[in-house]
């Protein structure tokens, strides 16, 4: 993680130093019909900040529901998420990952343990908003968007911390996310990415925070140039859409 800030490395730290209570123990064990028990002893014989992804791909898409417990998943979740900040478009997909802390009703944890993984939610989103993008389609933001809204309740205060990030990257992300939601907004009132939970309170907020003000005075605050700075006309369309809701 040479190339993350110190917060976000604090974060990951933390995660190791909260979790490292929870051993795998015999019973770590998937599926008779899916995960051998060869590929759970594999898991289990490596330290684990020498796991690679490679190695934890398939668990975090099998974590608790066809491989292990919510004891074994608290065992994997630093190195987890660590390797999220290094291969966030190569799982299967990020919203599956951050979606296991649901599965796991995290927020009943003790306490020290959700502040562990709140803080590193929160850094982590940070520091993806200080990422430089060049294509204006970049679907990074959205990803990791659509990811914590799977985790959280609600992505208010990630949405206050992006309007409150004064950097012309955090503004090429949110050109890009125009761009890439506007057309399914516009026409289907949707933002096209299947992994929302479109029943949720989360999804609800992002929806209305783009049909609201506030998104189109930031991306006003600094000059986009090329196709990024098509996003204001669509956020524009994106209010007018929406009609009287807007107002």
């Amino acid at each position: 993680m040479s190339d993350t800030n110190n917060s976000l490395r604090d974060a990951v730290e933390a995660l190791y130093a909260q979790f490292l209570p929870y051993r795998l123990g015999d019973d770590f064990v998937g599926c008779d019909c899916c995960v051998s028990p060869s590929r759970s002893a594999a898991l289990a014989a490596k330290p684990l900040r020498s796991l690679t992804y490679d190695e934890l791909a398939t668990y975090a898409f099998k974590a608790m529901s066809t491989w292990g417990d919510e004891r074994h998943f608290k065992h994997f979740l630093p190195r987890l998420f660590e390797l999220t900040v290094e291969h966030r478009d190569e799982f299967v997909d990020l919203a599956v990952v951050f979606g296991k802390l649901s599965y796991a009703d995290w927020r009943s944890w003790p306490r020290r343990e959700v502040d562990a993984v709140a803080s590193f939610l929160k850094a982590y989103w940070e520091y993806q908003l200080g990422l430089d993008i060049n294509d204006p389609h970049d679907n990074a933001i959205d990803t990791v968007l659509c990811a914590e809204a799977n985790a959280f309740d609600s992505v208010q205060p990630l949405l206050d911390v992006w309007l409150a990030t004064d950097l012309l990257s955090a503004r090429k992300h949110l050109a890009a996310f125009v761009l890439l939601n506007g057309d399914d907004l516009i026409l289907k009132r949707r933002l096209w990415n299947s992994f929302w939970n479109r029943d949720s309170n989360p999804y609800r907020e992002v929806i209305s925070w783009l049909q609201s003000d506030k998104p189109s005075s930031y991306l006003r605050g600094m000059k986009l140039t090329g196709d990024f700075g098509l996003a204001a006309c669509m956020l524009d369309a994106i209010r007018a859409a929406a009609g009287p809701r807007s107002a």
